[in-house]
């Protein structure tokens, strides 16, 4: 099922919630639309559903117009972080509830709805637990049980608003990897909010970044990733070393002086600079080129050595990834006088202030 969205605008009073989004989603595709609280992604998400009624713009949904349909109408699967399950009932009933409020003019009979509700529960490894409650479950089973019920609909459109926010690092991994290979069995179209940029780049098969209401980047994770728009989405995305500096005479000037950096495409002035701390290396202190630092931490963790070191004339620390693979010099340990190469910088023009 094809989503498409056109110039959405919604306001809550004076607050501006989505500000004229225009997105299409394909069918079978797995979506994400990322970013920070107060972005407007959970509302785009439940004006998709029906639960939210733009003040402009349009939802077209497989072809059609879904301004005159319900949320009952539009064969969607809602999955929230907090599950919503119902205490009372069952596993079995809990994913059977929606099976057994549809109209009798389209109600399954009990036969039909008992063989379904088996096979999802099959499907999401809980046909064992189908007699318990959920105050019997954990929490990762429970969002099981909450989208084996979105599912048993069967929803041509899948929604899913942060589904995983409320579980611990490891049980979101499992899942996430789960939900996908589900997905793509079911040959579903689905939708997932979530500020969690690695849950983002994992699952899907195009990420949409968005920021105060609008979307500043739609693309593939690597595009997103290597290939940022804007300044926001650079920030936003993995680990960014940011600075301010100037480019005079098609040179990257930071900290007041020259750095050797390639910079193209862009004529001089005051810009922000992002690096990732992969792209800084680490050179002899005096190395013509470099910004003279001093080495202010030094953090083994996991596959990488993580450093970070004051740089002459730079307010923040810069971040330095190293493989760990790669033994560091003796010479920089703590407190120990370097010098900074940048190996790979992006730069973006300083917005002028609106009068």
């Amino acid at each position: 099922m094809s989503v498409t969205l056109t110039g959405i605008v919604k306001r809550f009073g004076n607050f501006t919630a989505v500000d004229g989004v225009d997105l299409a989603i394909g069918n079978g595709e797995f979506a994400a639309l990322l970013g920070p609280s107060g972005s407007g992604k959970t509302t785009l998400l439940r004006i998709i559903a029906g639960l939210e009624f733009p003040e402009a713009g349009k939802v077209t949904i497989a072809g059609a117009d879904a301004d005159s349909q319900k949320a009952g109408e539009r064969r969607i699967g809602l999955v929230f972080q907090h599950y919503a399950l119902f205490r009372h009932m069952s596993v079995f009933e809990n994913v059977a509830f929606g099976l057994r409020v549809k109209a009798r003019s389209v109600r399954p009979n009990g036969r039909e709805i008992a063989e379904r509700v088996d096979r999802l529960l099959r499907l999401v490894q809980l046909e064992h637990l189908a007699k318990r409650y959920p105050s019997q479950l954990s929490g990762g089973q429970r969002q099981r049980v909450a989208l084996a019920r979105a599912l048993a609909i069967e929803p041509s459109l899948l929604l899913l608003d942060e589904p995983f926010g409320a579980l611990d690092a490891k049980v979101r991994k499992e899942l996430r990897r789960w939900l996908r290979r589900l997905h793509d069995e079911m040959g579903l179209t689905s939708l997932f909010v979530t500020h969690d940029q690695e849950e983002a780049l994992e699952l899907a098969d195009r990420v949409v970044v968005m920021n105060k209401g609008r979307i500043e980047q739609v693309g593939s994770p690597e595009e997103i990733y290597n290939r940022p728009a804007t300044a926001f989405v650079f920030d936003f995305i993995g680990n960014a070393n940011r600075f301010e500096g100037q480019i005079a005479g098609g040179r990257l000037i930071l900290a007041g002086q020259p750095v050797d950096a390639c910079i193209q495409g862009r004529g001089d002035g005051p810009v922000q600079v992002f690096v990732r701390p992969h792209h800084v290396a680490l050179v002899a202190a005096g190395t013509a080129g470099s910004l003279p630092g001093r080495v202010l931490h030094r953090l083994p963790s996991g596959s990488v050595h993580r450093l970070e070191i004051e740089a002459q004339g730079l307010v923040e620390p810069v971040a330095v990834e190293i493989p760990a693979s790669r033994a560091l010099p003796e010479g920089f340990a703590p407190g120990a006088a370097v010098g900074l190469t940048l190996t790979e910088v992006t730069v973006f023009p300083v917005a002028k202030p609106s009068i």
